[in-house]
């Protein structure tokens, strides 16, 4: 068997190369969208006061803690073997694109990303100032695409109303082999993002529509699949239940609370090895029940401005095989 130089083919399988966010303190800019649904109610208040304002002349150790915190998971990362890549900052042109919609940031890269067996896919985002987040990517993808065999393309961009896909976004993106199953609730990506994507594809894979509650940003803020036959998820956000495929599998089920303190968004360094936020200790304590060596890491500082551990990073090669 030839050994895979990019690519995944599940959330499982030994982590050997990742891309991980960056968040310079002097950077992140609060932005403010009335489709920002999915925000907690004292973020959205927050969001909607200071929006364009940078975090840190507001709440500075906010910010040197978002800083310090996904620092922290790329050095972890390191220690652990991981081949680790890091976006590049945008340029003031790149950062002027669609000037008027935010500033899009560059700390959680899962969005704008997609790789699904040896595609890397640049995501076509809904929320418009997060669209310019591919450029600060773009050296890595173009590296992976010369010199790793990666096939590199991009979702067609949705129309600027938001409203009009297609839209496909990483964070909504979960592999199974040949199922994908992608999240919909009208916050991210959309049907005609999906039909895109079964497009690319081909008929080999079944990518799977997972209907969610329309106040819910991606899928893997209700699910995350760990390893084969143990999942994480949150019922109340899902519509349809899971997928058929899932419903055997050992469940741990989360409350909305906590899976508002994205419980089910973690990172799997190998199948039986993942790193967790460690405020989620009662699902720490669930997954060591099932035998899941789990490393906390603090990580709310990102989690308060919506993304976790899953969201600030982005698998390019990661050991697994297609049955």
């Amino acid at each position: 068997m030839t050994a895979l130089r990019f690519g995944a083919h599940h959330e499982w399988g030994k982590l050997r190369e990742v891309v991980v966010g960056i968040s310079p303190a002097e950077d992140f800019v609060v932005f403010y969208e009335e489709s920002a649904r999915w925000m907690s109610p004292d973020v959205a208040a927050f969001s909607r006061k200071h929006a364009g304002r940078r975090l840190i002349d507001i709440d500075p150790d906010w910010a040197l803690r978002c800083e310090r915190q996904v620092d922290a998971l790329a050095g972890l990362l390191a220690r652990e073997g991981v081949s680790v890549h890091r976006p590049q900052r945008l340029e003031e042109a790149e950062r002027t694109f669609l000037a008027g919609n935010g500033e899009g940031t560059q700390l959680f890269v899962r969005d704008p990303l997609i790789v699904v067996a040896d595609h890397v896919i640049e995501a076509s985002v809904r929320l418009i100032c997060r669209q310019r987040e591919r450029y600060g990517l773009r050296t890595i993808v173009q590296g992976m695409a010369q010199q790793r065999g990666a096939r590199w393309t991009s979702v067609p961009l949705g129309l600027p109303n938001c409203v009009d896909g297609p839209f496909l976004e990483g964070g909504d993106t979960l592999l199974n082999g040949y199922e994908i199953y992608v999240g919909m609730s009208g916050c991210a990506s959309d049907m005609a993002g999906i039909d895109w994507l079964q497009a690319l594809l081909g008929e080999r894979y079944r990518v799977i529509p997972v209907a969610m509650k329309s106040n819910v940003l991606h899928l893997d803020c209700c699910l995350t699949l760990v390893k084969p036959g143990l999942l994480v998820w949150c019922p109340e956000k899902l519509i349809d239940g899971l997928p058929k495929s899932l419903r055997a599998w050992d469940k741990i089920a989360v409350s909305i609370d906590e899976a508002n303190r994205l419980a089910t968004n973690g990172l799997m360094l190998e199948e039986g090895r993942m790193i967790v936020d460690s405020d989620n200790r009662r699902v720490i304590d669930e997954l060591r029940q099932r035998d899941m060596d789990v490393i906390p890491l603090p990580f709310d500082g990102p989690i308060k401005v919506g993304g976790g551990l899953r969201c600030a990073h982005h698998p390019l090669l990661r050991e697994s095989v297609l049955a």
